[in-house]
């Protein structure tokens, strides 16, 4: 497959689920919402909160939370744009407000952490375009004068977990053409742009497969402690209507044909994959790093045994909570995103 022969993500409509569906994904992500926002933090580490602006898409602006370096540093800074988890219908910064906190302070960086347009109101792609409208701001300098900082083009990192990871794979590749219809992206941003890094923590990259057959592809161990079918398959149910296509690499980046990645290999960053022993998506995500190194991309793996999904966000006192895991996860991303700043 040839760049050219790769479509723009784009909005579109068409004949839904039966009206009691909706209403079922509608009623579950409001209550899934409302249990989680309260384990969610409350924001206070990060430096400021900002709104940018996404005409056509989501409620036309995205909120973001901004991390700056504390302590000394020299501009322009590095910029690492972060999607925290969810299923699509979850997640917003304050869940991850610790991590961008201290990845602001070890690696240096201006950290957004972007409360990206949530399903079922809003379907793919709405939240992928969202993360690259967020990008090419922070590049533009209006982010200059509202961040109170100067970004370094040439040293840009993407981070996700679980959903996050999705768009964190997504919008690199997104910004990796150079050729055909999706050119236009990388084009949007400075002629300097350069993406240094990916981290991608137990990230979903094969959506165009059923969870439940995804899972079934694990042993039972694995399947007894990953997350339960009804509740992935709803999130993705939600995120991806029946009129959606979804034989697209920016919903399954891992559908890729190899051909295409080759093409597109010198713009795509090192990536690091860390991944969780006790989850079903860890097969998928180590299919991805295969297919991302045997295209000639630099990849680090990293699988934690024992360690079940979302992990790297437990806190002491959950369930599932393994401090040796959490420590070395970070120490590992710190040390990816310190390594690829100063390339």
């Amino acid at each position: 497959m040839e760049q050219d022969q790769i479509q723009i993500p784009r909005i579109t409509h068409g004949r839904s689920y039966p009206w009691y569906y909706v209403l079922y994904l509608q009623i579950g992500s409001w209550v899934m919402r409302q249990l989680v926002h309260q384990l969610s933090g409350n924001g206070r580490r990060f430096s400021q909160r900002i709104t940018v602006a996404s005409p056509g898409l989501g409620h036309g602006s995205v909120a973001c939370s901004v991390c700056l370096p504390r302590g000394d540093y020299q501009e322009p800074l590095p910029v690492v744009i972060v999607m925290e988890g969810g299923g699509f219908v979850l997640g917003e910064p304050n869940d991850g407000e610790q991590q961008s906190r201290m990845i602001s302070d070890q690696a240096k960086a201006v950290v957004i952490s972007v409360d990206y347009a949530k399903a079922p109101r809003f379907p793919y792609p709405h939240a992928l375009l969202q993360v690259y409208e967020v990008l090419r701001w922070a590049l533009s300098p209006e982010a200059k004068k509202k961040l109170g900082a100067d970004i370094d083009p040439t040293r840009v990192a993407v981070m996700g977990n679980s959903a996050g990871g999705n768009l964190a794979a997504s919008l690199s590749l997104l910004c990796a053409f150079t050729s055909g219809p999706c050119a236009v992206f990388r084009q949007g941003l400075p002629a300097t742009f350069r993406q240094v890094a990916q981290i991608l923590l137990y990230p979903s990259v094969a959506l165009n497969d059923r969870y439940g057959a995804r899972y079934m592809s694990s042993e039972r161990r694995v399947q007894e402690l990953s997350l339960p079918v009804w509740v992935a398959e709803m999130m993705e149910a939600a995120y991806l209507p029946p009129y959606i296509n979804k034989e697209q690499i920016f919903i399954a980046p891992l559908s890729a044909e190899a051909d295409l990645l080759r093409s597109i290999a010198p713009q795509l960053p090192p990536t690091l994959f860390a991944l969780a022993g006790l989850d079903c998506l860890k097969l998928e995500a180590h299919a991805y790093a295969e297919k991302l190194s045997d295209a000639d991309v630099h990849v680090t793996v990293k699988e934690f045994e024992g360690a079940n999904h979302g992990f790297t966000h437990y806190k002491p006192g959950n369930k599932g909570y393994q401090k040796n895991n959490v420590e070395e996860a970070w120490e590992l991303v710190s040390g990816f995103l310190i390594k690829g700043f100063r390339r």
